[in-house]
């Protein structure tokens, strides 16, 4: 799952890209006329390069369609912008005047020659002739568009004469959509409605007239009737962003995971070069938990646009927690070295980048592939970096006990822990490591105090049921009694911070072994604390084998057997040692 936290804002390349468009249109609007300014422009149309493989070609339909609207129209209706203006805009701001603009810029110089309108398209050539494909944009919004039909012909002109026929058709809607639009924008929701189912009735396919009846329906909170809408504009244009968005936070609300996914995978191909779309697909992705759906998406983008620092950063915790969620080790592994080489990209490209988290993510990647000399050298660069960071510092400890430096390991958990008394993660590491390192009275005191701070129970009663078990077990081979009685200090400890079945047993046997052997001691060494402490274990071991016995019934049913058979003789023991 990603946060606004985890990554960058992503506005950086485009705002650059646009810069001097945009900067350029504020100044040239604001030298107009006032009644200039004022005058209604909405009678302007732009038409720029289109997208093509031949730049000529992209040049020469942009003039062809231009000359076939103003044939078809009058110009007191509809002004063309003219190809001289568009052109002297662009070499004015540093743009070339044969190469197509990203989407971003069309808007900006649609804004710069105010015109309300732009085309965006691409033109390729046929086997039989042209075929030229284009959207009509709304410049104060360049998210609302009409996809016009796409127009085929033996000549460029007759199918630029088809494109400016589907211009003037699309057109009629407009003059409803600004209605709603400035109906929506003062609350008029109604009114709204109204003016939108106006404008498409004049024009059944009018998806920019539908895009704003979605706004109003849906700050009426209509949400049947925005999904509705939002699906008839899907199903003539799968690219409108609007009526995408739209459906993808209503089936999120509705918890249809199944729509919600196919939506958002349309979102991510409306528009794959536009960063902050596909951020915000990606950020979808990651709260459904379906991060591994956004790897290539961001895959792409840096294909397309290689040493982006923001795009790298983004990348690097997509493919962390894509690695993170994969069940299939092979690919879990691929996507963490991948996670991995992206990371260490980014803070080549972009040394700020190298934070704690930084560090403290790329130590746990290398913990992942199983390369812990590799995850502790991340994690001792990153505190030499970041002394005070107690994640840093848990992560360094962590990396140095798989590593087997355990004294080192222990020495950093350590400092962890008092840097951050609350962090349970460091209570159980420091519990593991003292564990391995034989510091029995330190566990102990560490799983009390960790309990103290509000450690899950469980989680620190299996540390002792752990430590407990194996002290029983290395009691049954060494016939050492202090052995036994480790075992049970800790089994105890285990059935006092979560009872369970497992620690009873172990307990009432450990308990069992340890009066047998002080048993037979005791009557050795005449010794009244050997019986005592054969009469202690039997009793100890009576309260928990029955509890027990519900997982071990067998093995627990022998020993309560037995214990009878001892009773006797320590009884015994007891009366002649301890006078």
């Amino acid at each position: 799952m990603f946060t606004d936290s985890e990554v960058k804002p992503l506005k950086a390349r485009l705002r650059h890209s646009r810069l001097v468009l945009v900067a350029v249109a504020g100044l040239a609007f604001a030298a107009l006329p006032a009644v200039a300014q004022n005058q209604r422009t909405g009678d302007r149309v732009m038409i720029p390069t289109l997208q093509s493989s031949d730049k000529t070609l992209g040049v020469q339909a942009a003039e062809a369609i231009r000359n076939q609207l103003q044939k078809q129209t009058n110009i007191r209706d509809l002004v063309v912008v003219p190809k001289a203006d568009i052109n002297n805009s662009l070499q004015s701001s540093g743009y070339s005047v044969t190469e197509a603009l990203a989407p971003g810029d069309a808007r900006a110089l649609a804004m710069l020659v105010r015109a309300p309108q732009y085309l965006e398209g691409t033109v390729t050539k046929t086997p039989t002739g042209y075929k030229i494909d284009s959207r009509l944009i709304i410049s104060r919004d360049m998210t609302r568009g009409q996809v016009l039909p796409s127009a085929q012909a033996a000549k460029l002109d007759d199918a630029a004469s088809q494109v400016a026929k589907a211009i003037k058709d699309a057109r009629r809607q407009l003059a409803g959509e600004e209605t709603c639009h400035n109906d929506v924008a003062q609350g008029k929701y109604q009114e709204a409605v109204a003016a939108a189912r106006s404008a498409m009735a004049g024009y059944p396919n009018a998806n920019i007239a539908a895009a704003c009846l979605v706004d109003a329906y849906a700050a009426l909170k209509m949400d049947d009737s925005v999904i509705a809408v939002s699906e008839r504009i899907r199903a003539s244009d799968p690219r409108n962003i609007v009526a995408l968005r739209r459906l993808a936070e209503l089936y999120r609300a509705k918890s249809d995971t199944t729509k919600e996914l196919e939506v958002l995978s349309s979102l991510a191909a409306a528009d794959p070069t536009n960063i902050k779309l596909i951020q915000d697909v990606v950020g979808e992705y990651g709260q459904m938990g379906r991060a591994g759906q956004a790897v290539p998406l961001v895959r792409d983008l840096l294909q397309n646009n290689p040493g982006d620092p923001a795009l790298l950063n983004l990348a690097w915790l997509v493919y962390l927690n894509a690695a993170a969620a994969d069940t299939v080790t092979a690919s879990r592994a691929a996507t963490y070295q991948s996670a991995v080489d992206i990371g260490n990209e980014m803070v080549r490209v972009d040394t700020a980048s190298a934070t704690a988290d930084y560090f403290s993510r790329l130590a746990g990647a290398y913990t992942a592939l199983n390369q812990p000399q590799k995850a502790a050298e991340a994690a001792a660069r990153g505190v030499a970096k970041f002394p005070n960071d107690p994640n840093l510092q848990l992560f360094n400890a962590q990396a140095l006990y798989k590593a087997g430096q355990l004294q080192q390991a222990l020495d950093a958990t350590k400092k962890a822990v008092a840097a951050n008394p609350k962090n349970p993660n460091g209570y159980i590491l420091l519990a593991t490591i003292q564990g391995a390192m034989n510091q029995y009275d330190d566990l102990a005191n560490t799983l009390q105090t960790a309990k103290n701070n509000g450690v899950d129970p469980a989680a620190l009663s299996q540390i002792a049921l752990k430590t407990g078990s194996d002290a029983y077990k290395t009691a049954q081979g060494s016939k050492d009694r202090a052995d036994f009685q480790r075992a049970i200090r800790f089994l105890q400890l285990s059935d006092q911070l979560q009872s369970s079945v497992d620690a009873k047993f172990l307990l009432g046997a450990s308990a069992f072994s340890l009066g047998q052997s002080a048993t037979i001691d005791a009557n050795e060494k005449k010794s009244c604390d050997l019986a005592r402490t054969a009469r202690d274990a039997f009793n100890l071991a009576s309260m928990n084998l029955p509890a027990g016995g519900q997982k071990y019934p067998n093995e627990a049913a022998q020993l309560m057997t037995a214990i009878p058979q001892f009773t006797p003789a320590v009884d015994n023991e007891v009366k002649r040692f301890c006078k």
